[in-house]
């Protein structure tokens, strides 16, 4: 009897999970040969305070889009404490891809604010630093740090690289150029429930939608280069 049970259990099991594979719209990915999980070292050529080594432990994530077609994926990673990920149609193969089109950083969200004293993060840690508003409507210069990303080298080679831990796996080799904008904010009035003195407004800085536009190049680009090899999930490798 108790085989019968069990006979049975892994049989409605496998008719469950049957019904889960007949519900996914695709389980097979047309860019299989990118997709991965990566253990990279990152550089920068502008600011090696930056670098990371590969004990550091960040990763790349490379996995198909929602239209899941050849040859347009998702790359998704971090550098310099801020992440990254774009969509990019590249051209070769994974041994050596490349793409010549920028991908918008959808991850982008870091922004610095114009200061008496330079450029200062767009944080609340920062506020004593910004200058003060007096009225609604007062513009700001400021940056928009990441905001696009172009994929210059993408390399995945098989079995081309040893883990820290003395396992061979494939390596992977990404160069990027990371770009900034240029932007406004815009000073508007806090709630009068906040204000130190009822009688006397009270404003903040914030963003102003649509007023981005592209940073010097020569002075604000960024060089990357991310170097590493699969990830493996053994814990000699972790």
């Amino acid at each position: 009897m108790k085989k019968f049970i069990y006979a049975l259990s892994i049989f409605a099991g496998m008719a469950v999970l049957a019904s889960c594979y007949n519900e996914m719209d695709s389980w097979y990915s047309e860019t299989f040969e990118y997709a991965g999980r990566f253990v990279v070292a990152t550089t920068c050529d502008e600011y090696e305070d930056d670098n990371t080594s590969i004990e550091d432990g960040l990763e790349v994530m490379i996995y198909n889009t929602a239209s899941n077609v050849a040859n347009e994926i998702w790359i998704d990673f971090a550098v310099a404490g801020s992440p990254q990920k774009g969509k990019f149609k590249v051209t070769g193969t994974p041994a050596e891809a490349l793409c010549s089109e920028n991908a918008e950083n959808i991850s982008s969200s870091s922004y610095s604010i114009d200061t008496d004293y330079g450029l200062a993060p767009f944080d609340p840690s920062y506020a004593a630093y910004f200058r003060v508003p007096t009225a609604a409507g007062e513009r700001n210069d400021g940056i928009q740090q990441y905001t696009y990303i172009t994929l210059d080298v993408l390399k995945i080679l098989p079995g081309a690289a040893t883990s820290i831990g003395g396992n061979t796996v494939d390596s992977i080799y990404l160069k990027v150029t990371l770009h900034h904008d240029y932007m406004e904010f815009e000073s508007q009035q806090t709630d009068p429930k906040t204000w130190e003195d009822p009688s006397i407004p009270e404003y903040e800085w914030v963003i102003k939608p649509g007023t981005n536009t592209p940073a010097d190049p020569d002075e604000w680009d960024e060089h990357w280069t991310l170097a590493g090899y699969r990830y493996t999930g053994y814990p000699e490798d972790l």
